[in-house]
């Protein structure tokens, strides 16, 4: 699946990765010191943004808002908890139940 490409209004470049429905995310092309941004596209962009004009993909862009390092972590899977570093999982119970005279 290829990614549009397009230029922000300040003449930077960017590709836009659909998330979702209901979120793009513009990463920057070579040359583009920016972070990566994400959006809420409006309801009418649906989940095709070539459909959109590059002047209505600047529009959208302006909302946009810049990811955070953790967002950018998360989402490159570092493996980090999104809970906190002191978070563990409770345990699997087993589905034989079996394990129900046991004391936590």
């Amino acid at each position: 699946m290829s990614h549009r490409k397009f230029s922000d209004r300040g003449g930077s470049r960017w590709e836009i990765r659909v998330s979702s429905r209901a979120e793009w995310t513009f990463e920057p092309l070579p040359g583009n010191p920016n972070p990566p941004c994400r959006v809420r596209p409006p309801l009418y962009a649906g989940d095709d943004p070539f459909e959109l004009s590059e002047q209505e993909l600047q529009t959208i862009f302006g909302g946009a808002t810049p990811e955070t390092r953790a967002q950018r972590a998360e989402r490159k899977g570092s493996g980090a908890s999104p809970f906190g570093d002191d978070y563990k999982p409770q345990p699997k119970k087993s589905p034989f139940l079996d394990d129900l005279n046991e004391v936590e």
